[in-house]
């Protein structure tokens, strides 16, 4: 439900906020008073296109805020408000969009930044719009299939034919991709090959360019690793001044000095110590010259040259890494593959569109059956309701005409006629009913679908536009049935429709200072009396007595 509505520098509109509540809430007012500001302003918050023009004269921004009680909210707005990040607090949610001269238009769910098309999405669970616009709607036949399907009883064999249609496309989308990329494949066959054979000739595998270059590195460098391990010997152990020779002289002069001073033991200990390690020493060295003495080998330094080329020659070539080029020779080698069976390839996939066919139709004939079993049952309530605004005779017909092929509404083309007259034929809505007959042609679908809709808010802009005396009463009262069901809030001209009110707002113009400003009053008791007086034609005391007189009787 609307609970409040909050309007800043909008149009004629300096600052307003207006509370509602439930039931039947009715705007009034003269041509020209800014009942659309309020239109436009709701329809900001459902996610319409906000333009500049819309900002009040003098001012950088415009901003509208609505609240709304979320008690009875369907559970997809809650998982999308979930999708969204935007927290329910108490089940409120306020909506708030500035609109700014600037590039500092914003759109708040709950303090949250949503964007544009978010808001349209939330708008959809929350308020059911219908004006003039919505009126045309039913001059699209689009709009037809889509009011059948939303009946209770039909939209699950919607869902289930949508899933299959979507199934089926994706088969067929499948079956033309293979044959497009099989053609262009097959047409670029020798270039394929001649690649797939170039790289398989060298054996590829993953890290061998860093095992190459490591040992490349090794190989570069064996003469003087070999010369230091080498005089590392020497120096060790052989000749007179050997380093061997010398430390075995300080162990055996620290022998002596411990004799004489046991302080100088740690030293002697550490002597011995490095002369077990200097000995370590020399026989590893001795291993490192056997285990490199091969190392050096030039046929294998040319070797290892050349195949780093030839690698190095195919990553610029193909312009990818080692692992890139391993990876484009498994997919030349798939794709190869793939010709060899394209045949049998394109007849499975042929297959796999020809089942999912035959399931998206077995779903549109489940869909279509209960399309036109519910579509009878609809007609005839329409009809009736139909009756009771101002078509005697009227009665609403669906035609579901087959088609050859799926499409993405069914197997059939769904079609509303209308007969105005007794035997008159039916006829599709365009070529027969007028601008106010599709109004209470909406009106009376709505209140049809009303026991199932869970919009909890409806709006209706002037949809008694051409109508009037015991007609615009039927229409009243089949607006305020809707109400019991329904938050309604409508713009209205007829006192029929105005005296049904739970709730009567004036929207009027006054002076403040040098500029012109729209308000609202919330109208009781004599003031709304006054209001009926004045769609009646005038404030005499006849008008007045009748406006009691319709006030009192309206709801009886």
């Amino acid at each position: 439900m609307l609970r409040e509505l909050h309007i800043k520098n909008l149009a004629l509109i300096e600052e307003l906020t207006l509370e509602f509540n439930s039931g039947f809430s009715i705007f009034t007012g003269e041509t020209g008073a800014g009942k659309s500001i309020l239109i436009g302003a709701i329809g900001l918050l459902l996610g319409e296109r906000a333009s500049t023009d819309m900002i009040r004269n003098g001012y950088d921004e415009a901003e509208v805020s609505g609240a709304f009680d979320l008690s009875n909210v369907k559970d997809g707005l809650k998982e999308l408000l979930g999708m969204l990040s935007v927290p329910i607090d108490e089940h409120e949610l306020i909506i708030r969009r500035k609109v700014s001269r600037g590039d500092r238009n914003r759109i708040l769910v709950n303090q949250i930044p949503v964007p544009l098309s978010s808001l349209k999405s939330i708008g959809n669970y929350l308020i059911d719009f219908h004006g003039q616009h919505e009126h045309q709607l039913l001059l699209n036949e689009d709009e037809h299939v889509r009011i059948i399907d939303s009946l209770p009883e039909v939209s699950a064999y919607r869902k289930k034919y949508d899933e299959a249609y979507f199934q089926y496309n994706q088969a067929i989308s499948d079956l033309d991709s293979f044959k497009k990329k099989a053609l262009q494949l097959a047409e670029r066959k020798e270039i394929l090959e001649f690649q797939y054979k170039e790289i398989k000739s060298i054996g590829l595998k993953h890290g061998e360019e860093d095992e190459l270059e490591k040992e490349l590195a090794l190989l570069s460098t064996s003469a003087e690793r070999t010369g230091c391990a080498s005089e590392i010997i020497t120096l060790l152990g052989n000749g007179t001044d050997s380093v061997e020779r010398n430390v075995a002289a300080i162990r055996r002069k620290l022998e002596t000095l411990v004799k004489y001073d046991a302080t100088v033991l740690p030293w002697l200990t550490d002597v011995e110590n490095a002369m077990s390690t200097l000995t370590e020493l020399e026989t590893f060295c001795g291993s490192y010259l056997e285990k490199t003495g091969g190392i050096a080998d030039p046929k294998r330094l040319e070797f290892l040259n050349a195949r780093l080329a030839k690698i190095q020659r195919l990553k610029k070539k193909y312009n990818v890494t080692l692992d890139g080029l391993i990876g484009k020779y498994h997919q030349l080698e798939i794709d190869l593959k793939s010709l060899e069976n394209v045949d049998a390839d394109i007849a499975e996939f042929e297959k796999k569109a020809k089942q999912a066919l035959r399931t998206c139709r077995n779903s549109g004939d489940d869909l279509s059956r209960i399309r036109k079993r519910h579509a009878v049952e609809f007609d005839a309530r329409i009809s009736s309701v139909l009756k009771t605004l101002g078509f005697s005779s009227g009665e609403l017909q669906t035609k579901c005409d087959q088609l050859s092929e799926p499409s993405k509404d069914g197997l059939e083309k769904i079609t509303f006629l209308v007969q105005t007259n007794k035997g008159e034929p039916f006829l599709p809505l365009a070529k027969t009913a007028s601008g106010g007959e599709i109004s209470r042609i909406m009106l009376a679908i709505k209140s049809v679908l009303a026991e199932h809709d869970q919009v909890p808010v409806l709006i209706f802009d002037e949809i008694d536009t051409g109508i009037g005396g015991v007609l615009a009463s039927e229409v009243g009262k089949a607006m305020y049935a809707l109400s019991k069901t329904h938050q309604l809030l409508c713009i209205t001209h007829l006192h029929q429709i105005a005296s049904l009110a739970d709730h009567h707002y004036k929207v009027h113009k006054k002076a403040v200072g040098e500029r012109t400003v729209t308000d609202v009053s919330v109208l009781d008791g004599d003031a709304k009396v006054d209001e009926i007086a004045r769609m009646l034609g005038g404030s005499t005391e006849i008008s007045l007595k009748h406006a009691r007189e319709i006030i009192g009787q309206a709801k009886h």
